[in-house]
């Protein structure tokens, strides 16, 4: 039988075996979806596995987040941002090798219907990216459960290798979580991504010691001056979609869509902060807790030059009120870098302390008089004044002791 003839015979059976042809979804949406998509000013797409809300929201290059303004991140090209590439080893532990484009980065945000496990889900997911007239944030919604795969396949567009994550706190929560919701509705079985930087991490490193607490509301008014008014909390954000789902209220989701907005752009600002300070090398700092963190930082990649020349900076800001582990790290660095004048001023700062650092420093000063300056009656009078330090473990004093008995027969043997 010939094709042709073939097709137009199951043509005519098509009714019968297959049924009717499907309706477009547009034409079924309920009620309850378009008022959804008219509340927070987006619109409600379909596709083969259901419908989601679509709502898109433009930053211009006038808006301010704070103390700072759009344009002096994504048009500035003075500024470490708007450079062409951005190096990863600033957001990284490790040196790595490496950069990104700005403009290949893509700030990914999850609201979620509880904190993890296998029913929780993301019934809100927001992603941003820079674009000619400033920062674009796209938001998608799931009007119910039985829609989650189909927003899942249109975000499935948003990810490729060519672009770069960036979030907070994504590695342990929303990347694990977006993949998980992602295999269960068998949309896909991995995120394309070239890379992936959680922001979470390098602002701990760098601000920790001083701000305590890094969540993201809190560095964004510490660093970015930038205060939430009327935001919702986050413990209440699954409340109010399960509100929507049993009563179709609608209320507090326009505050929830724009505490996710606040979230993916204040993640801009802050990749911007971060890149500036090692860009600058500390100069973008103002206090000696963040530049002693940005040194230790330096001293993790090896770069003792830059870790002694922020110390200068550190010592002329808190003078002698500087902690005891502030001065001994840095001294130290001196050591490493042959500078032994500075380091032995140092030491002698902390000889007379009786905490773990006096220790440490009496040490460092009895191994400098022992082996570089041959004088070990000045060698045996720090070691015995290590000795009278508290909080030293066994081990220490075992090596001390030892240290002491061989400095004694040097001494007599002199």
């Amino acid at each position: 039988m010939k094709k042709g003839k073939l097709t137009d015979k199951l043509n005519r059976f098509h009714d019968q075996v297959a049924g009717p042809k499907p309706v477009a979804r547009e034409n079924k949406l309920p009620e309850s979806y378009l008022k959804l998509a008219e509340k927070l000013g987006g619109c409600i797409l379909s596709n083969h596995a259901g419908s989601y809300c679509l709502v898109k929201k433009q930053y211009p290059l006038t808006y301010h987040h704070g103390s700072m303004q759009l344009a002096d991140v994504v048009a500035n090209s003075q500024l470490p941002l708007a450079a062409s590439r951005l190096p990863l080893a600033d957001f990284r532990v490790k040196d790595d090798p490496g950069s990104v484009s700005s403009q290949s980065l893509l700030f990914l945000d999850t609201e979620t219907t509880g904190l993890g496990g296998a029913g929780a889900v993301a019934f809100l997911i927001g992603v941003g990216s820079i674009n000619s007239d400033g920062f674009e944030i796209r938001q998608y919604l799931i009007p119910d459960y039985s829609d989650e795969a189909a927003m899942l396949e249109a975000l499935l567009e948003e990810f490729s290798t060519e672009k770069t994550l960036v979030t907070y706190n994504g590695a342990a929560f929303d990347l694990p979580l977006v993949l998980d919701r992602m295999i269960i509705n068998r949309v896909g079985r991995r995120i394309d991504s070239a890379d992936h930087v959680d922001l979470l991490h390098p602002t701990r490193r760098l601000y920790r010691r001083r701000l305590a607490d890094c969540t993201l509301v809190n560095v964004e008014r510490e660093l970015l001056s930038f205060y939430r008014h009327d935001d919702i909390p986050g413990y209440l954000i699954p409340s109010v979609y399960f509100d929507w789902l049993s009563e179709r209220r609608t209320e507090l989701l326009s505050d929830v869509m724009e505490h996710n907005r606040l979230d993916i752009i204040s993640m801009l600002f802050l990749i911007r902060i971060l890149a500036e300070v090692y860009v600058s090398e500390g100069r973008s700092l103002e206090h000696i807790d963040d530049l002693h963190s940005l040194s230790r930082l330096f001293g993790r990649h090896k770069d003792n030059r830059k870790v002694t020349a922020l110390y200068d900076r550190i010592d002329s800001m808190g003078g002698s009120n500087l902690e005891e582990d502030v001065v001994y790290y840095h001294s130290i660095a001196f050591r490493r870098t042959g500078d032994f004048d500075r380091a032995v001023e140092l030491w002698e700062r902390l000889a007379e302390s009786q905490s773990r650092y006096g220790f440490l420093a009496n040490i460092e000063l009895a191994k400098h008089f022992e082996h570089r300056v041959r004088a070990p009656e000045k060698a045996l009078a720090c070691a015995a004044r290590a000795a009278q330090a508290t909080g030293v473990s066994p081990s220490q004093r075992r090596l001390l002791d030892a240290r002491l008995d061989r400095l004694k027969q040097k001494q007599q043997r002199s």
